[in-house]
């Protein structure tokens, strides 16, 4: 029964206990800690129960200052969802996934490792009471999926087990990061910072095809940058004729080779930048018009020449992103030698057998000790 005095909430009041938004996720998998909330705990206990605390998934860790009209923010959950406002500008999945890809590329720019998100990795949803962010339609990319299953306390051991003592980031360190990487990326305006974080994902997932042609990307980006920096301005405080100013920015006369060699006989680029970027570039060609498939090493000269690029842009100071051992966060060679151990498994967990499988396993076992055997012999 209600009494006469209760007031029943308005459309406004509703609308600000549930503010819709837009949201991509970090990933890697990580758990945003910060001092304002609980530390995170799960148990083993607690993911093979599913008996974790999904509620303090959704909790907001805090809002980051990514250049948006106030008083909007990128606001951050503790399992790593970054959610947006659905402004104007963003009301579409591409601008949004461009938005968010730019901010991802910041924090890694800023020396927190993140990968690239896909219109696939998109969710609709809300941000609730200003407490917690609930996504109401899911996309369908895998690390979409992994969160829709631990938001909802329905994740399989298998998965759930990444709750199990988790890698941490602190929101501090969010913040931190972004301030960082945004600083750059507003000095190089030509500067796409969602190609940069497709190129180094490239090289994460070992897809050398995308590394190479997204870093490309991104080297004549800086490259452009330069030649207006280091070329064109210095020239046309001499000579500020039209015909001069078009001379110099006609890309068919100095195209992206012209330039290399033009900055490096300036002393503004060295050697090494140029070795780097001239194997890239050969790569990049033969990719576009052969469609030949770039190996490992075209990748990662054309990783290493951008990297050299934007320390020169930048005059010199090293973003934090050099930094950080890829290799740490790479996909392993599928066809490399296994690696031994170097550490006590904490949890395991019975593979369940094929038909026969067991039989095979018996029979390989057998084998091996004969061998054994007849080589102690």
């Amino acid at each position: 029964m209600t009494g006469h005095d209760d007031k029943q909430p308005t459309a406004d009041d509703l609308a600000k206990r549930r503010v819709p938004c837009f949201i991509g996720y970090l990933h890697p998998f990580r758990i945003v800690e910060t001092d304002t909330l609980e530390p995170w705990v799960c148990t083993i206990e607690q993911v093979n129960g599913r008996s974790w605390n999904y509620a303090a998934l959704h909790e907001m860790a805090g809002g980051l200052n990514v250049g948006l009209a106030p008083p909007y923010h990128l606001v951050v959950s503790r399992d790593g969802a970054l959610a947006l406002p659905p402004v104007l500008e963003l009301r579409s999945d591409q601008a949004a996934v461009e938005y968010l890809n730019r901010c991802l590329a910041a924090l890694l720019l800023g020396g927190i490792y993140c990968e690239a998100i896909t219109p696939d990795g998109l969710d609709i949803g809300s941000i609730i009471d200003w407490r917690y962010i609930r996504s109401g339609r899911s996309g369908t990319s895998a690390p979409n999926r992994f969160h829709r299953q631990i938001r909802y306390g329905h994740a399989p051991a298998l998965e759930a087990i990444a709750l199990f003592q988790p890698r941490t980031v602190t929101f501090a360190s969010l913040a931190r990061a972004m301030q960082i990487g945004l600083s750059v990326l507003d000095r190089l305006p030509t500067v796409r910072g969602d190609y940069f974080l497709r190129g180094v994902t490239g090289i994460a997932r070992r897809d050398w095809g995308a590394a190479l042609a997204n870093t490309w990307i991104v080297t004549e980006q800086i490259i452009s940058e330069l030649w207006r920096q280091r070329v064109v301005e210095p020239t046309v405080r001499e000579d500020n004729s039209r015909a001069r100013r078009n001379q110099l920015n006609d890309t068919r006369t100095w195209t992206a080779s012209a330039r290399i060699e033009m900055l490096f006989q300036k002393g503004v680029i060295s050697r090494e930048i140029v070795a780097s970027l001239s194997k890239a570039r050969k790569a990049r060609n033969d990719l576009s018009h052969e469609g030949t498939h770039p190996t490992q090493l075209d990748a990662l000269s054309a990783y290493e020449g951008v990297c050299g690029l934007l320390t020169v842009a930048l005059n010199g100071e090293r973003p934090p992103l050099f930094n950080l051992d890829l290799a740490d966060h790479a996909l392993s060679d599928p066809f490399a030698p296994p690696k031994r151990l170097t550490f006590e498994p904490t949890h395991w967990m019975q593979i369940p057998k094929l038909p026969g499988e067991f039989q095979l396993e018996q029979a390989e076992a057998t084998f091996r000790r004969s061998e054994i055997g007849q080589a102690e012999n």
